[in-house]
């Protein structure tokens, strides 16, 4: 058997680039859930297509990314492939390949800073991981890193206890009836080690999970450079000029089939149900403004994905609603002009986005018709200055202005919160008091208090709910803070619950559901009521001409489709304006610059 695979792959070499001919039967799959294998091919710097009977679908010339062979990594994140090249360029690419030619999405330079050889790169569901074979030159040793997908920056890095990395995939949850299945984990090939190794992230350690597969030619042949998982079963790619292979493995890294491969230097491979070349249907995320007065024109931002440029684009507001003008800027943002009509039908509405291709996507109910006009405004908070602004959220202008000092002389206020009516105000320091504002043109009065629930910690953000204050304070405990829910009437705590980290900071509840970012993770949470316990849902922003390190989210709010996060980290004060799936729509800076310590945000309609 294994002698007349090797005759099949020569007879493939001379006749054309698929292990089954194209003989029109679907019967005959090596992969029972029809999916795709996606390969490099470094011979001819190409990326491959390959359908579940290992048929060339499509071929991506990738000279426009790497102009030498020295393309390395590949994964996929549901939606887009990565890919990773070494050489002269030395970059991280996200690639669109929906169209002939692939389009680059974004790109960020390999770490650490293009040094080392990066080899491969894997998706876990959040974060890119890659991992990088080491560079002599600047002593860097093996290394896997952990990159915040949306800048590359370092998150978290571990150096390999192996000399030579290769492949690397990531392994979700995958257990049968049974029990059976490999263990979550990041696992990576060495091809000095000739072993495929598991790394944990929960509890950083490296483990051996099994052996590379021998060809038939021999140990000496074995050079595993492409591993992935397709749920079930291991796909893995040896590569040694004499042995191309490709191998599936289950769970236990046990040879279930092997395929010679028609191609001379396979490399990375990635495994998925997803055909890249279909296109995926627009996705509306939000719209600036979102709302307009009856009889008024005006213009709109559309935020979201896929959108693409073409004849047949168009936008719907539903009845009563006229779009006067469409506008492409990129794919994820539409501008539109728009006139309401004086009858058109007062509340939300959905915003279809259609593309060229016929495919659309609804945000539900994001844009409002009403009578009277509503202007939002954030409002923000300082602790250095003890200020507190209105901003208008349209041209982000400043149009309220107070001294917080004269009703929390003790200063460090805090977070904000809003019940309907009013703007309360929670300030820590010597006052420990939450408070609801009287507000005028030019003064600022306490209406009523309540005290903090403890002395300890710090109070940090609050959000009115459903008739109550929740609470957030740090610092309670050494890796924990707390939330509490507080009758304001009284100021008795009637429950609480432990914050997922030590200094919890910004606090909202967005469609039932409670939210908290933590500056010590540099994550928002929600909690999960059914498992009593708090999930990451994505990472706080990075704001704009900084990195990782500039991450320092305090005050979070909700304006009913999107949130607003509030970074303060000298320079680097900004308001982002950001989705509910963790992207970044818009930002501005705060109003001063510095030494400013934004602390608290809260969301009004008007």
């Amino acid at each position: 058997m294994r002698f007349l695979k090797l005759i099949l792959s020569f007879i493939l070499l001379l006749s054309g680039c698929s292990v089954f001919d194209d003989d029109g039967s679907k019967k005959t799959t090596i992969d029972p859930k029809k999916g795709y294998l996606y390969l490099i091919d470094r011979n001819t710097n190409s990326l491959i297509m390959l359908d579940s009977q290992l048929f060339e679908l499509k071929r991506w010339d990738l000279s426009i990314l790497t102009p030498d062979s020295s393309s390395q990594g590949l994964t996929f994140d549901g939606k887009y492939l990565w890919f990773s090249s070494a050489g002269n360029t030395d970059m991280i690419f996200q690639i669109d390949a929906s169209d002939d030619s692939l389009i680059v999405v974004k790109s960020f330079p390999a770490p650490p800073n293009k040094r080392g050889t990066i080899r491969d790169i894997a998706w876990d569901g959040f974060y890119l991981w890659a991992i990088n074979s080491g560079s002599s030159t600047y002593n860097i040793p093996a290394t896997l890193y952990k990159l915040n997908p949306q800048d590359g920056s370092i998150i978290f890095e571990y150096a390999i206890p192996t000399p030579e990395p290769r492949a690397l995939t990531y392994v979700s949850t995958n257990f049968d009836v049974y029990g059976r299945g490999a263990s979550a984990g990041l696992y990576f090939t060495d091809v000095a080690k000739k072993v495929i190794y598991k790394f944990t992230p929960d509890r950083p350690q490296f483990d051996t999970a099994f052996s590379a597969p021998v060809p038939p030619r021999g140990i000496y042949n074995i050079y595993p450079v492409g591993l992935s998982f397709d749920g079930a079963c291991f796909w893995l790619i040896n590569s040694s000029g004499e042995a191309d292979h490709l191998y599936k493995l289950n769970y236990r890294g046990v040879e279930l089939d092997r395929f010679d491969m028609p191609y001379q230097r396979p490399g990375p491979l990635v495994w998925s149900t997803v055909n890249v070349q279909e296109k995926a249907p627009p996705i509306v995320i939000a719209v600036f403004p979102n709302s307009g007065l009856r009889g008024s024109t005006i213009n709109i931002d559309i935020y979201g994905s896929e959108f693409r440029k073409g004849q047949g684009l168009s936008v719907s507001l539903e009845n009563g609603i006229i779009i006067n003008s469409v506008t492409f800027v990129n794919s994820s943002l539409i501008k539109s002009n728009i006139t309401i009509d004086i009858n058109a039908t007062l509340g939300k509405r959905n915003i279809i986005v259609t593309n060229p291709d016929g495919k659309f996507g609804i945000g539900d109910s994001l844009f409002e018709v009403s009578n009277v006009l509503m202007i939002p405004h954030l409002w923000l908070v300082e602790q250095d200055m003890d200020t507190l602004y209105k901003i208008r959220i349209q041209d982000t202008a400043i149009v309220g202005k107070w001294n917080t000092r004269l009703v929390a002389p003790g200063g460090s206020p805090q977070g904000l919160a809003f019940d309907g009516q009013n703007i309360w105000l929670c300030a820590s320091g010597s006052d420990r008091t939450i408070m609801k504002l009287n507000l005028a043109e030019d003064h600022i009065s306490t209406i009523t208090s309540v005290p903090g629930p403890t002395t300890l910690g710090v109070l940090r953000g609050i959000v009115w709910e459903d008739g109550f204050i929740w609470l957030v304070i740090s610092g309670l405990s050494p890796s924990n803070g707390k939330i509490y829910k507080i009758n304001p009437d009284n100021g008795t705590a009637v429950d609480s619950l432990t914050t997922p980290g030590l200094e919890p900071r910004g606090i909202t509840f967005a469609n039932g559901l409670l939210y908290c970012n933590d500056t010590s993770i540099d994550s928002v949470f929600v909690y999960d009521v059914q498992n009593s316990k708090w999930i990451s849902v994505f990472a706080t922003p990075t704001p704009p001409g900084g990195t990782t390190a500039n991450r320092f989210a305090t005050g979070m709010t909700w304006d009913g489709a999107n949130f607003w996060i509030a970074n303060s980290t000298g320079n680097y004060d900004h308001v982002f304006k950001v989705s509910q799936s963790g992207t970044v729509l818009w930002y501005f800076e705060s109003p001063r610059i510095g030494p400013a310590q934004i602390t608290g945000i809260v969301y009004t309609k008007n």
